[in-house]
């Protein structure tokens, strides 16, 4: 053997071994999963939560469908709150005359 093959015989990686063979019957059946049906539209509870793309951005209201609101979980918007108004007291001057 040369100089130049026992360089790169050195540096290469060893031969992989074959992997063992697996009964894939026995595979199938560990695997299945049971899963619950489920509605179309998720039953929301508690607090009303905006609905976001597989990205994670926001969706967007469609006006072309007026009775569904596609920017909210379950298809209702929250109720506006009222606006809070400031209360201005009126501080009186108490000096000594």
């Amino acid at each position: 053997m040369g100089f130049w093959s026992k360089f790169v015989n050195f540096f290469a990686p060893p031969p992989a071994e074959k992997p063992k063979q697996v009964n894939k019957d026995k595979v199938i059946k560990e695997a299945t999963v049971k899963l619950d049906k489920f509605d179309d539209a998720p039953v929301v509870k508690g607090a009303p939560k905006r609905a976001r793309t597989k990205k994670g951005r926001f969706i967007a209201d469609d006006k072309s469908t007026p009775n569904v609101n596609e920017a909210w979980v379950g298809g209702k918007a929250p109720k506006k709150k009222a606006k809070a108004t400031k209360k201005v007291s009126k501080i009186k001057d108490n000096t000594l005359d």
